[in-house]
């Protein structure tokens, strides 16, 4: 029997302060509830504004049936890069993609809208010509990791960019017609900028054409968000056509908590990450949830037992003092380690000069990391279920994106059990890692925009 197997006994001081993180079926009931009302306020045309889940309308309003065929074009935008992709589907199963990575400099990231979005084109207009497609007038989507305001399939107004951006006048501007704008400096190519859906709407988007009952997108990483399929007369906001049942909505839900739903369970170390961030008193389910804060969450705790003298207690705090030093891919390689085993904990501890630690010591980081980690996956599995019991459709796959729990067995396990425990019994999903990026849903959305309008 591996000994350290009762936290209470064995380092109570740490349990003590990991049962702050602890959530109930109770609390995680309380929280399911919570974001069932804040997307019925968020789909309502006067509610909207004040709800903390926005769901926002994406205006895809057809999924693909896995028969579509042909070549398009997709640019994806993340916080830190971008990617241009050709992709190619030629049969139900055969998706050939072929992209290029743009890193997008600082000093472009921060300059005026109308640099960074010259400078997207001009990637665009060499990635086109070397794959000899510049006259073809491919259909393009976008796949966006920031807030939009959407008024139609193409028209995409910025709330907000998020880190690592800045770029001067966009901010309430249409994203297309900024990069259409862009786009028409350049004659010699021809390119048919069909529409832009968010990240966890393209992840749908992209399992869709496999998995055809996919009906949630969700994203858990750096940030986090869920897209789901909606009925089109619960859009309250929404005035097109009536004969298309179905919409699907970017819930924006990293804000939830925003209007008091998470207060009872956010404790000091949830505080402080959220002083320490750079969106202070905003973005407080994302806070507790995505890989950008677990670590932090974590190492601020071993500060506080090494501050109590019950926690690598002859080591000094030069490297685990250092904030936001702890990351995720730290705490995954922590808990991989078997019971009774600790040495990737002790490789993570050497990079922070923590060398020849005590095996208790390791045992109690990994315990906390688990306690920190399972929080996030309740809270993940109080969202899905909302959503589930929302669609309330017999049978569907979801599309998760994100490395925690692609590489994390243990969140998979809570995340999916958690989920099951919430959601009503006589709806089934199964949860499905996105082995296609977002942009491949984003390019499917523009083949199928651009069909639409020529059948009219």
């Amino acid at each position: 029997m591996a000994k350290y197997e009762h936290p209470e006994t064995d380092f109570p001081e740490a349990y003590k302060l990991c049962k702050l993180f602890n959530l109930t079926q109770e609390n995680l009931i309380t929280i399911r509830n919570g974001m069932t009302k804040e997307i019925i306020n968020g789909l309502g045309r006067e509610s909207h504004a004040r709800s903390s889940i926005r769901c926002f309308l994406s205006y895809v309003q057809n999924l693909p049936t896995g028969q579509e065929r042909g070549r398009f074009l997709a640019l994806e935008m993340w916080p830190t890069n971008g990617r241009i992709m050709l992709v190619k589907f030629s049969s139900e199963k055969d998706i050939y993609m072929s992209s290029k990575c743009v890193i997008v400099p600082h000093t472009v990231a921060g300059a005026r809208g109308t640099q960074l979005f010259d400078f997207l084109a001009d990637n665009i207009a060499i990635f086109v010509k070397e794959k000899k497609v510049e006259k073809e007038n491919l259909p393009m989507g976008i796949a966006f990791a920031f807030a939009l305001n959407k008024l139609a399939l193409d028209v995409g107004m910025l709330v907000a960019w998020t880190k690592g951006y800045g770029a001067q006048g966009v901010v309430g501007k249409d994203v297309v017609q900024l990069l259409r704008n862009s786009l028409a400096k350049h004659k010699d190519i021809s390119v048919n900028l069909a529409g832009i859906i968010n990240i966890s709407a393209g992840s749908l988007m992209a399992l869709c054409w496999s998995h055809v009952n996919t009906k949630i997108g969700l994203i858990i990483g750096t940030v986090t968000n869920a897209a789901y399929v909606e009925l089109s007369s619960q859009c309250e906001r929404y005035e097109g056509s009536p004969e298309l049942p179905l919409m699907i909505i970017n819930t924006e839900w990293a804000q939830f908590g925003a209007n008091g739903h998470l207060d009872f369970m956010r404790n000091e170390f949830d505080k402080l990450v959220d002083e320490d961030s750079t969106v202070p008193g905003q973005k407080y389910f994302e806070k507790c949830i995505s890989t950008l804060y677990l670590g932090e969450l974590v190492r601020l705790i071993v500060v506080r037992l090494m501050d109590m003298g019950v926690m690598f207690t002859d080591y000094n705090q030069d490297y685990i003092g250092i904030h936001w030093k702890m990351e995720m891919k730290s705490l995954i390689a922590i808990v991989s380690d078997p019971p009774g085993v600790y040495v990737h904990g002790q490789e993570v501890m050497d990079k922070f000069k923590l060398r020849n630690c005590q095996e208790r010591d390791l045992a109690m980081l990994k315990y906390i990391c688990q306690v920190v980690c399972d929080r996030s996956a309740k809270l993940v599995a109080a969202g899905l279920a909302a959503l589930i019991n929302r669609m309330n459709y017999s049978q569907i796959s979801i599309s998760v994106d994100g490395g925690i729990y692609r590489l994390f067995p243990r969140y998979q396990e809570v995340l999916n059990r958690h989920t099951q425990q919430l959601a009503n019994p006589h709806n089934k999903f199964e949860i499905v890692v996105a082995e296609d990026s977002p942009g491949v849903g984003a390019a499917i959305m523009a083949g199928l925009a651009v069909s639409l309008a020529q059948d009219k």
